[in-house]
C-alpha cells in the first residue's frame, strides 16, 4: 500500500502487476475523476459509496474498461473484461471475445438492370 501519492507519480501511470494499491486523497469528487482519468491506462477501477445514484455517475465519468461499485476484482464469464487507452486490445469473456476471432462484411447486391 502506498499512502499520499503526490499527482503524476509514477506508480499511477504504470501498470503494476502485483499486490499494490495507491491512497491518493482529493477534495472534490470532479477532481478524483480527474485523477482517476489522466493517466495512459484504463484497466480497471473501482467506487466506493453508499449512494447509489453518486455510483453510477462517477462510474460513467471513469475512463476505465471495467468500474466496479463497493468490490474489486469480482469477474463473471457474461460480461466483457477488457482495458481502455493503453491497457490492452479487445475484450475477454462474455460474446464480445468472438469480435477477435471474426470478421464482418457487407456486401450489396444492385438488382436493378
Amino acid at each position: 500500500m502506498l499512502v499520499d501519492v503526490p499527482i503524476d507519480a509514477a506508480c499511477t501511470r504504470e501498470e503494476i502487476f502485483g499486490p499494490v494499491v495507491t491512497v491518493e486523497t482529493f477534495s472534490a469528487e470532479d477532481e478524483a475523476v480527474l485523477r482517476a482519468n489522466n493517466v495512459p491506462l484504463g484497466l480497471s477501477a473501482s467506487v466506493w459509496t453508499s449512494d447509489a445514484r453518486r455510483s453510477h455517475d462517477v462510474a460513467a465519468r471513469l475512463d476505465a474498461g471495467t468500474v466496479w461499485v463497493n468490490s474489486h476484482l469480482v469477474l463473471a464469464n457474461e460480461v466483457p473484461w477488457g482495458g481502455f487507452k493503453g491497457s490492452g486490445y479487445g475484450r475477454d469473456l462474455s460474446i464480445y471475445a468472438l469480435d477477435d476471432y471474426s470478421r464482418t462484411k457487407h456486401v450489396m447486391h444492385y438488382h436493378g438492370r
